[in-house]
């Protein structure tokens, strides 16, 4: 041990030499940068004495009237290579690279690598701790690591989107085989914007899979109508102010109610893109007939697809005739629906409201919705000004009326609050169709479809991040992807565990409280399921009977030997270095703490190996420096004499 500490002490003097070498070469060095600093300055002064000089020349020429043009041009040419001198000097001050910069600078950057190291760590292991996503994860300090952390930055925020998008329509069933490029794709083959695609296929996942069958397979059929539908509301809603936003939503209120008259897995693509033209354009002309919005009468439409008892009446009848009669519905208050669903539905007024309605009409109410059923009436303007006219027609002539249900009549009460509701101006057809087919008058179009222009842009752009992220991290080709896949599939706590490990070894009992077993107290205290688990981290102090089984922890490098062979006690002993003997009597071990010293000399060699290269690496640096200095030296030559040549 005596000789190993004395090579040891060799070492670390020789280290210590050459750590003292190496402060000499770089105070050397900084003496030569101040003393090039220094010249500099005298340089600068002495190129703008010179050219005072020159032109002084000039100018004593000049008033003695002996300039001549040659001469004036000497002057210029000097004044310029004066000048041009001086760059040079500026541009070789510029360019002069110290050895104390490139060291300030790495250990500049080595410090901001550790303390972005040592605030990760804290942020992760503190107890409020609730790191989930890669923006969290870039928050809790990896931003702060140099150049890395600018990039974590931006990136991880889109990564997130990825995963919440992914997340949100796969939680509705649409998996996308599991593939983020695959969804982003599909968006832009529909059209859409990566959100609005979203909310379309999130908010009506449950009409896909009624209507196709599953949510998957319901996708590309919706998807296929993406890009007609965008060009069919530029060029024919637009100028009712009616948006990409507003047609997706009628195309699913649509879907919902061919689907609840039982069309489901009748409508092909066509079918399904020409039957929500039809309805856009049916509540346009509603909304101008009612003054209801269209996406009120929209939601009104998708609220009658739940009674299950009309629909089932409307499935008795083809497309056209199904749509005439809930667009007569929304012609009609909220009050006389009940009533128009009795006349329709079985052919004669049942309650209250539709017999008074029948009554007071003269026919005329049950007459109407019979020639639309019928097909005799298809207009909706017409229907809409007949409704309006007969509800005029009571309320003028319902004087007796009046009278009953002031006298406690129910009837008549309601009926009359029915005309006062219908009762109104008939429409101008001319006027209204004009309305429709009126040319654009100004820009307001133009601007209502800017929203579209923006989201076409929107989709071309990111199909380009789509195929930028497919290629750098989505793709199973991709080197960030694969990381990303080792590091998730394959123990991702590997090198933290090693480093937890590691750093409470190095705190007093840190042995023990790095081992798991020590958590497991037999008293129940933090553990679950492992209350009778024993340790022995120490050793079981002999022989014990633990009965027909008894569970254990083991902890790092340990031996369980029954007592019947300790024989293998011997070999165990011996491969750890104590010398054992034999005999017949039984088994005698003799323990003389004779260890080898093989590991220990192994473990001394490559030390010192390692000190070896520490020496080398500081040698470069001093000789880094000593050519520092003697380029120092060289720029100073050099600038002497370019001064000797100005003069």
């Amino acid at each position: 041990m005596a000789e190993f500490d004395r090579e040891l002490r060799d070492i670390f003097e020789g280290i210590g030499k050459d750590i003292r070498e190496l402060r000499k070469g770089l105070v050397g060095t900084t003496k030569s940068i101040l003393d090039n600093a220094k010249v500099t300055k005298s340089h600068t002064a002495t190129q703008k004495l010179l050219i005072a000089q020159q032109e002084a020349n000039r100018k004593l020429l000049k008033d003695a009237n002996l300039l001549t043009k040659e001469q004036n041009e000497q002057i210029d040419r000097n004044i310029d290579a004066i000048k041009a001198s001086t760059k040079e000097q500026d541009k070789a001050g510029k360019g002069v690279t110290t050895f104390a910069g490139v060291v300030f600078k790495a250990v500049k950057f080595l410090g901001k690598m550790i303390l972005g190291a040592a605030e990760i760590g804290a942020n992760f292991g503190k107890t409020s701790s609730n790191i989930k996503s890669f923006n969290d994860a870039v928050e809790a300090g990896f931003d702060n690591i140099p150049y890395l952390g600018a990039a974590l930055k931006k990136l991880a925020p889109e990564i997130d989107d990825n995963v919440q998008l992914f997340k949100g329509l796969a939680q509705s069933g649409a998996s996308f085989g599991s593939s983020i490029t695959r969804l982003r794709m599909i968006a832009y083959d529909a059209g859409m914007p990566l959100l609005q695609f979203q909310e379309l296929i999130q908010n009506n996942s449950t009409t896909l899979a009624r209507l196709f069958g599953s949510v998957d397979d319901g996708i590309p059929q919706i998807a296929g109508l993406g890009r007609a539908l965008r060009r069919f509301t530029e060029q024919e809603l637009a100028q009712f102010g009616i948006t990409m936003d507003e047609t997706n939503e009628f195309l699913t209120t649509f879907a919902e109610i061919e689907r609840a008259r039982g069309r489901a897995g009748q409508l092909s693509q066509a079918q399904l893109l020409e039957g929500t033209k039809e309805y856009a354009k049916n509540l346009v002309l509603l909304s101008k007939l009612t003054g209801e919005s269209v996406t009120e009468l929209d939601k009104r439409n998708r609220q009658l697809a739940a009674d299950g008892v009309f629909q089932a009446k409307l499935a008795q009848m083809d497309s056209e005739q199904a749509e005439r009669v809930r667009q007569a519905l929304n012609l009609l208050p909220a009050s006389a629906q009940q009533a128009a669903k009795e006349i329709i539905g079985l052919g004669v007024p049942v309650g209250d409201a539709a017999r008074g309605l029948e009554v007071l009409s003269g026919g005329q109410f049950g007459e109407t919705l019979k020639a639309l059923m019928e097909g005799t009436e298809v207009d909706l303007l017409e229907v809409s000004n007949v409704f309006k006219q007969m509800g005029t027609n009571i309320i003028r002539s319902g004087d007796a009326a009046a009278s009953a249900a002031l006298a406690g009549n129910p009837l008549f009460t309601e009926v009359l609050n029915i005309a006062t509701q219908l009762a109104g101006v008939a429409a101008d057809r001319e006027s209204v169709e004009g309305q429709i087919i009126a040319a654009q008058r100004d820009n307001i179009v133009a601007a209502v479809n800017m929203t579209s222009a923006l989201e076409r842009n929107t989709v071309e752009l990111q199909r380009l991040a789509t195929g930028l992220f497919d290629n750098a991290l989505f793709s199973k080709d991709s080197d960030l992807g694969n990381a990303l896949n080792e590091f998730v599939m394959n123990d991702p706590t590997k090198y933290t565990k090693m480093f937890v490990d590691t750093v409470l070894k190095i705190f007093p009992g840190g042995k023990n409280r790095s081992d798991a077993g020590s958590f497991f107290r037999r008293d129940g205290s933090g553990a679950t399921g492992f209350e009778d688990v024993m340790e022995f981290n120490y050793g079981s102090k002999g022989f014990r009977n633990f009965g027909r089984g008894t569970p254990a922890m083991l902890h790092g490098e340990e031996a369980v030997v029954p007592k019947n062979d300790i024989g293998q006690l011997a070999g165990l002993l011996s491969g750890v270095g104590a010398t054992t003997t034999n005999n017949t009597a039984g088994d005698t071990i003799t323990n003389n703490t004779n260890f080898d010293m093989t590991t220990l000399t192994t473990s001394t060699k490559e030390l010192v190996d390692l000190n070896k290269k520490v020496a080398q690496h500081l040698n470069t640096l001093v000789t880094i420096g000593a050519m520092t200095e003697k380029n120092t030296k060289n720029f100073n030559n050099r600038l002497a004499n370019m001064g000797g040549s100005l003069v």
